[in-house]
Order: C-alpha cells, then sequence, then structure tokens
C-alpha cells in the first residue's frame, strides 16, 4: 500500500496530526549532523538545559508561541487557494485537491499543520497521487513530521526508506524554523514564566532560617521546619509562624517586579519577533511603543503583511510550480473582505518555464 493510499485511510486522526515524535537520526558522519532542525529531538522539559535540542511540544508550553502559532496557522486556512491563469483569472476548472482531501484530515487541517510544520521545523511534506497523463495533482494527503527526514545527501526519507519523488511533494519553508533558531527567546520566556510561578506560590522575601545555636539538627528536623514555615508564608494559620532563640529568621529579598512584569512582556516581545508577527497581536508591546489601529482592516493588513504572507507565499509558490499544476498556471489565497480591496489576494509570480522536453523527474535533493 502506498503512503498516499495509507494516510487516506488511516483510521485515526491522531496518527494524522502527530507532530512531536522525534524524527529519525540524522547520521553524525553526515554534513547535516551540525545542531539543526533535522537533528534527533529529545523529549521531556529541555529548558534546564540549553544543549539539548528544542521540541515542539516544550515551546507550546510558552504562552507567546502557543498564541502566535494559533494565529498565523488557524488564519491562513480560512483562505480559498485559487488557481488562475496567465492573465490573473481563476481557471473554470479548479485543481480538486486544493479544496479536496480524501482522508480523514480536512483540507483545511491539511493545510493548518502544514503551516505548522514550516513554523516549527522549516519543512513540510505532503503525499500526493498525479494523473497518469499529465504528471499533475490529483489529490494530496499532509505527512506527519515524525514520519520523514533528510539523508546525508539530502534526499527524502520516507519511514526510514527513500521516498518516491512522483509520490512526495516537498515546501521549502522561510528558514530553519523557530525550534532552530528561535529556541533562544523561547527559553527566556519559559525561566521568566517560571519565577513568576515561584514568586506567586511564595510572594514575600525569600527567607533563610538561620541556626544560631550549636545544638545540631537532623535533615528531618530541618525539613518539618522548613515545611512549616513555608505552609505558614502560603497562608496556613493566618500567615503566622514562630522560632525560637536558636533560629534567627533573615531576608535576602523578592523577586523583582519588572522581572515578572515587563521580563515578561520584553520575553513575549522576542518570541514574537522570533516567529515574525506583529507583538500586538499576542498582547505584547514594547516600553516606548504607542502602536494603535484606526481600523481593523488595518490591523489585519499588518498582521497579513508581516505575519501572514510570508508563509502563504511559500505555499502558494510550491503548489504553483509545473510539478502540481500546468505551466502558467499559479496558485493564490483569495483573502476575501479580510484587508482593504487594495490588497485582495497573496500569491507569487509563477516560473513560466515550460518543462523539459523529456519531462524532467523530480530531483528531490535539497540544497541547503
Amino acid at each position: 500500500m502506498g503512503i498516499f493510499q495509507t494516510l487516506r485511510t488511516a483510521a485515526r486522526l491522531p496518527d494524522l496530526l502527530a507532530t512531536t515524535t522525534t524524527p529519525a537520526p540524522v547520521s553524525l558522519a553526515s554534513p547535516w549532523s551540525r545542531p539543526n532542525h533535522l537533528q534527533p529531538i529529545v523529549a521531556g522539559d529541555l529548558f534546564d538545559a540549553d544543549r539539548l535540542p528544542m521540541t515542539r511540544e516544550a515551546a507550546m508550553k510558552v504562552p507567546a508561541v502557543a498564541r502566535s502559532r494559533r494565529l498565523i496557522c488557524t488564519t491562513i486556512p480560512r483562505f480559498p487557494l485559487v488557481a488562475i491563469d496567465r492573465d490573473g483569472e481563476p481557471l473554470a476548472e479548479q485543481p480538486p485537491f486544493l479544496t479536496r482531501s480524501d482522508g480523514t484530515l480536512s483540507p483545511y487541517h491539511r493545510l493548518l499543520w502544514t503551516i505548522d510544520d514550516l513554523l516549527f521545523y522549516g519543512w513540510s511534506l505532503w503525499a500526493v497521487r498525479r494523473y497518469a497523463d499529465t504528471g499533475k495533482v490529483s489529490a494530496a494527503e499532509r505527512i506527519p513530521r515524525a514520519r520523514w527526514t533528510f539523508d546525508a545527501d539530502g534526499h527524502i526519507l520516507l519511514d526510514g526508506d527513500p521516498a518516491d519523488p512522483d509520490t512526495v511533494l516537498l515546501f521549502p519553508g522561510l528558514d530553519e524554523g523557530l525550534l532552530s533558531y528561535g529556541d533562544r527567546a523561547v527559553r527566556h520566556a519559559d525561566r521568566l514564566a517560571r519565577a513568576a510561578d515561584t514568586a506567586a506560590e511564595t510572594p514575600m522575601a525569600n527567607l533563610e532560617l538561620h541556626q544560631t545555636s550549636t545544638a545540631p539538627m537532623s535533615d528531618e528536623e530541618i525539613d518539618r521546619m522548613i515545611a512549616r514555615w513555608a505552609a505558614a508564608r502560603r497562608g496556613k494559620n493566618g500567615g503566622v509562624a514562630y522560632t525560637n532563640h536558636a533560629i534567627e529568621l533573615r531576608e535576602h529579598g523578592a523577586a523583582s517586579e519588572h522581572l515578572l512584569i515587563e521580563g515578561r512582556n520584553a520575553a513575549a516581545v522576542d518570541v514574537a519577533r522570533a516567529i515574525g508577527i506583529p507583538a500586538a497581536m499576542i498582547d505584547a508591546t514594547g516600553p516606548s511603543s504607542s502602536l494603535t489601529y484606526q481600523t481593523v482592516q488595518s490591523r489585519n493588513a499588518e498582521f497579513l503583511d508581516y505575519g501572514l504572507a510570508p508563509f502563504m507565499s511559500a505555499v502558494t509558490a510550491r503548489l504553483g510550480m509545473d510539478d502540481v499544476v500546468a505551466a502558467g498556471v499559479s496558485v493564490r489565497f483569495d483573502l476575501g473582505g479580510y484587508v482593504t480591496p487594495v490588497g485582495t489576494t497573496v500569491s507569487t509570480p509563477d516560473d513560466h518555464t515550460p518543462p523539459p522536453a523529456d519531462g524532467g523527474a523530480l530531483d528531490l535533493k535539497v540544497d541547503r
């Protein structure tokens, strides 16, 4: 059974949406073995060790990342994909795969998770079926990121085996992906969130219970005393605790207010910058920002220009190539009333290049 048929007949939607499973490892002898998004992704909490790779699961626990991802990945699939001719007019007969999916994943979710792949990993891959006479795409399904990777030569491996070029469609993204280049901003935002959690649990100053006597105390006694003080600080017994003559209370300062408020806002701005979305869209602003919107359309226009259009252009550029649709045909997003009539579509120029005389087999070797 081919990859397309496998995806089409899959019974469980979570299998199609899987994105956090560890991809196949890259050979250490490979020129791609330097730290990047092709490296094995280690599961678990990675924010305590900067040397470990970032995971999508860990990044999504940062509110600024989750908010940005939802805005980008859920907005773009709402716009219809339209095939247009050289004169800029929609084709009378649209390619069926643009609006149809024969599997358990709807066209909306297929594109949503394609954008998700481009955002986090920098690449996405579809399984395709082609017309026997023209070789153009007739149907398509997204392949979960966990099922494919690149080999040492940059060719695609699907479930560990070389992929048939005629059965897959590779989408290059904008860059190496957030997990590769944006991990520093994401880790910083997570640390500040953790500091805020600690401050919320212990809102008063950091305290030391200093023993002034020479009488020995066992570990159990020390732990019991600290636990009683911690409980008192959280409000037990009205916040009242007790010390005898052998214990001295020393304060070591509280968490700085700017660290928990201004610092978290600045971290959210950095995440927005790393993703490429206007900071105001995730309710984050710089210290001197005075950004305001006069209309909903002006806000949407900026979001489109700086947040959505780069991903949309990556998709339309790939779908407009001659191995997908006929030569001279390009693909665009119809924005409808999302912005002013001045900009109602997002598309990329068609290459208008005739195919090679021999049909030109698609070479999936990726030059990075």
